[in-house]
């Protein structure tokens, strides 16, 4: 059995928009993004905010939540993506080589159905949003599959309908333009800037430790049950070369360097680490506070 960390990453949006309200950030960029929901809440109250990553499926999730205003699936138009179309021809061993180890027959037939209905969507927002809401269905059966008597059985298309319905409920206009784009940090950072860069950093041989909920879901998106996700972080900073802290200490900073024309940087970290980057901010920045809600949730904030 697969094994599952208790969430993805743990972002709290609100806790973030509490942060920037209480500064006067008006505008914010985060180049690790991942699940866009944070950046989401952010949006819905008036900041202006753009991602990045390297995976494109998270991408895809932010061009329904953090660049589309307006665009939502009626309900028939759900129907076309969680239903098995009349007359359609349907690969039927797209996702085999899940089949028996994650997943039933069933549900790896309804995983290419999905793909194929997702990708023939015309709208980048519908895309984003299909994308996002089938996503917590896959989340939904690997949990299912290690607490089996603890969770209902639901028919696949009546449970990617009800998560999709739920994903689009979160779709909203700021008047501002917010952006995703696919790339590393370098590249978002470069691309535009804000009033505060947003860093959940990845931690170390962080190539090598992706939740399975993300690496299937690239995997996924592509239509390659065997993709190697590993292979689009190798040569980044935060590759297979940052378990010692000194090379952990090089990558953090190389973030940090190309932060440094924002007024304000906001890490976010655990007890682990927080003392680390902590030091490499005051480093950079005299003015460093550091706020400590949890074990799990400690901030460094730098100002310019």
């Amino acid at each position: 059995m697969i094994d599952l960390p208790s969430s993805t990453r743990r972002i709290s949006g609100t806790r973030l928009l509490d942060l920037c309200q209480a500064r006067g950030i008006g505008s914010l960029a985060d180049p690790f993004m991942g699940v866009p929901t944070h950046l989401n809440v952010l949006k819905r109250h008036g900041i202006t905010v753009h991602g990045g990553d390297l995976l494109e499926w998270f991408v895809r999730a932010g061009e329904g939540l953090v660049v589309n205003d307006f665009t939502i699936l009626r309900d028939s138009e759900v129907a076309a993506v969680v239903e098995m179309l009349p007359g359609r021809i349907y690969p039927t061993d797209l996702f085999r080589g899940w089949e028996g180890v994650f997943f039933s027959e069933d549900q790896c037939r309804y995983l290419g159905v999905w793909h194929a209905n997702v990708h023939a969507l015309r709208s980048d927002g519908q895309t984003g949003i299909a994308v996002l809401g089938l996503w917590h269905v896959l989340c939904h059966w690997l949990l299912k599959a290690h607490h089996p008597d603890e969770m209902i059985d639901i028919p696949p298309s009546e449970l990617a309908w009800h998560h999709i319905r739920e994903t689009q409920q979160w779709v909203a206009e700021n008047g501002k333009r917010n952006t995703v784009r696919r790339g590393d940090f370098a590249a978002t950072l470069g691309a535009v800037r804000a009033d505060a860069v947003y860093l959940a950093l990845p931690g170390r041989s962080a190539a090598k430790r992706i939740d399975a909920r993300v690496w299937m879901w690239e995997a996924w998106w592509t239509g390659n049950s065997y993709l190697n996700v590993e292979r689009l972080y190798r040569d980044t900073v935060f590759g297979g070369t940052t378990n010692d802290d000194a090379s952990y200490d090089r990558a953090t900073a190389a973030v940090l360097d190309a932060a440094a024309s924002s007024p304000y940087i906001i890490i976010q970290s655990n007890a682990r680490d927080a003392d680390r980057f902590e030091r490499l901010m005051r480093e950079r920045r005299a003015n460093t506070e550091r706020a400590d809600l949890d074990l799990d949730e400690i901030y460094i904030i730098g100002k310019k």
